[in-house]
């Protein structure tokens, strides 16, 4: 019986786990470029079973409890909608933009950018965005224009290009804030297919987030009570069978 509150107790942590998830889903589900995370769950050891006569003949195995295991980002792209602001920029399939934080570069798919007091392109609150050189891009004005490579020009005349990064794989990124992600081995896409004045939305899907949240909850509170009743008996036990 004391099992079952190890199983309960699992239970009812892997849910929490799966409720921060989708409630930080669902809070960045208008944040351009994010990416949604889903908690996955595992095994915690397995136990074999033999029936117990003159040959102990195995039955097989079953399993002690599930656990979570770890969060996975969904990279997949979401819808992109068009602005008509000309520092607005949607990458087309995989890839990053980079930026210039105060700790290090840092990766995002947000490309919904501004000019700083020093007329350099930025992503707000975050950093200046990096160049195909690995430098700030210096615009001096909001008045830009750019080709599908993500080559920016001001007044007729190239003022920088967009960096664009990719990685071997991106389930090896860190998730340092909202929709930004710091890794190593980051490869300099050298045809980048960059949309204008459009941005890519939050690829969080708001009905299966909140189905799976009404989910958890109801799993989450049904642990709970479980291990209500399995207190109560455990307490019988002592209390009143230990008399006989």
């Amino acid at each position: 019986m004391v099992r079952g509150f190890y199983t309960l107790a699992s239970g009812m942590l892997t849910q929490n786990r799966i409720l921060d998830a989708t409630s930080n889903n669902l809070a960045n589900a208008e944040t351009y470029g994010f990416k949604a995370d889903h908690v996955t769950s595992k095994t915690f050891g397995n136990m074999v079973i033999d029936r117990i006569d003159s040959q102990k003949t195995p039955i097989g195995t079953v399993t002690l409890m599930n656990t979570a295991d770890r969060a996975v980002t969904d990279y997949s792209q979401g819808t992109v909608e068009e602005t008509g602001r000309d520092l607005d920029f949607a990458i087309h399939q995989d890839g990053f933009f980079a930026v210039q934080g105060d700790d290090g570069t840092v990766y995002t798919r947000n490309g919904s950018f501004n000019i700083d007091s020093g007329g350099y392109l930025c992503l707000s609150g975050k950093g200046r965005v990096l160049g195909r050189g690995g430098q700030p891009i210096h615009l001096g004005t909001d008045q830009v224009q750019s080709d599908e490579m993500g080559n920016l020009f001001v007044g007729g005349r190239q003022a920088g290009s967009l960096g664009i990064y990719r990685f071997a794989d991106n389930q090896a990124l860190e998730t340092v804030g909202e929709g930004m992600y710091r890794g190593n081995g980051a490869v300099l896409v050298q045809n980048p297919q960059i949309l204008w004045k459009r941005v890519e939305n939050s690829n969080t899907d708001l009905a299966k987030e909140m189905t799976g949240a009404i989910s958890a909850q109801r799993e989450l509170q049904s642990c709970s009570q479980a291990i209500k009743i399995y207190d109560q008996i455990l307490d019988k036990a002592a209390t009143e069978i230990g008399k006989v």
